[in-house]
C-alpha cells in the first residue's frame, strides 16, 4: 500500500530512500538542543527519549493532520470468501512498517464496493451537460440585463443542488458499514458481505524520517524531554561540580511553556469548514 507511486519522472515513480539512521540522528539533535550543544552536561538516557518519541508519534497521529496522509487500499473480493473472514467478519489492516516506521493504516473513514461512489463509477451527478458550473455562473452574465448579483445567486443555487445530489449518492449508493479499531487494526464489516472488490479510504501514517523532519514535531518532543528532565532533576536534587545548583523548576517550566505553544499552534493550524450564505 505504501509503495503506490504514479508518474513518469524518477522522483514520482521511485519511493524515497529513507535513512535508517534518522531516529538516532533525531535523538542526537534533540539532545544537542536540550543541552545547548553540550553546554550543560546533563540529558535524559537515550532509551527514555526514545519512549517519549513513541508516545509523541501516537499523539500526533490523533491530533496533527500533517502526520498522516490520505490514501486508498484495494481489497480483492476473494478475501471475503476466506475461512477467517467468514468466522470473524473482519480483516487485519497493515500496521507500522518496522523499516520506516510509517505506512500504518491509522484510520478508515469510508468503505465501498467498486462501482459505488468511492469506488468510481457513480452515474448520479449534477455537473454535466446544461447543468455544469460554467453554465450556471456565466449563463446570466452574458444575457440581456444580467448582473454579477444574478451570477452569484446562480452559483449559490448550484452549490445547494450539488449538495443535494451528493446526499442522494450517499443514500442510493449505500457505502458498507464497518468498524475499525486503531489498537488492533481490525476492520470489521457490520453489515452486508461485499460482493465486489472493496476500496477503503484511509489515513496512513507518515514514515518516521518524514515526521522527524517536521519542525513542530521536533519542538514538541524537545519540550517533552525538557519537562521529563526537569522532573528527574527535581527528584534527585542534581548539582554540577563546583557547587553549581541546577534549577529543575525552570527547566520544567521552559519545557511546559514551549509545549503549550506547540499545542496551541497545532490547534490554530486546523482547517476551517467554510459555509456559503446570503
Amino acid at each position: 500500500m505504501g509503495d503506490i507511486f504514479i508518474g513518469d519522472l524518477d522522483n514520482l515513480t521511485t519511493p524515497p530512500d529513507y535513512d535508517s539512521n534518522c531516529l538516532n540522528d533525531f535523538i542526537d539533535e534533540i539532545g544537542s538542543h536540550v543541552t545547548g550543544a553540550c553546554m550543560i552536561p546533563m540529558n535524559l538516557p537515550k532509551s527514555e527519549v526514545y519512549n517519549i518519541i513513541k508516545r509523541a508519534k501516537k499523539w500526533f497521529y490523533k491530533t496533527y493532520e500533517y502526520s498522516v496522509t490520505e490514501n486508498f487500499l484495494y481489497i480483492p473480493v476473494e478475501v471475503f470468501d476466506t475461512d477467517h473472514f467468514r468466522r470473524r467478519r473482519s480483516l487485519t489492516l497493515p500496521k507500522e512498517n518496522p523499516a520506516t516506521g510509517g505506512n500504518e493504516v491509522y484510520a478508515v473513514y469510508a468503505v465501498a464496493e467498486i462501482g459505488s461512489r468511492y469506488g468510481a463509477g457513480s452515474a448520479i451527478t449534477f455537473t454535466t451537460g446544461d447543468f455544469d458550473v460554467q453554465r450556471a455562473l456565466f449563463g446570466s452574465l452574458y444575457s440581456g440585463g444580467a448582473s454579477i448579483v444574478a451570477g452569484a445567486e446562480n452559483l449559490q443555487y448550484f452549490v445547494i443542488n450539488e449538495s443535494f445530489f451528493d446526499m442522494a449518492r450517499q443514500i442510493l449508493e449505500n457505502p458498507l458499514s464497518f468498524h475499525y479499531s486503531q489498537q488492533t487494526h481490525e476492520l470489521k464489516f457490520t453489515g452486508q458481505t461485499p460482493t465486489k472488490p472493496v476500496v477503503l479510504e484511509i489515513y496512513e501514517t507518515l514514515p518516521d524520517c518524514a515526521l522527524f523532519a517536521d519542525e513542530i514535531f521536533f519542538r514538541y518532543v524537545a519540550a517533552k524531554v525538557m519537562i521529563s528532565l526537569g522532573q528527574k532533576l527535581a527528584i534527585f536534587g542534581y548539582n554540577l561540580p563546583g557547587g553549581i545548583t541546577i534549577n529543575a523548576d525552570i527547566i520544567q517550566s521552559m519545557g511546559q511553556d514551549e509545549l503549550d505553544k506547540v499545542i496551541e499552534e497545532i490547534k490554530n493550524d486546523e482547517g476551517t469548514d467554510w459555509m456559503m450564505h446570503s
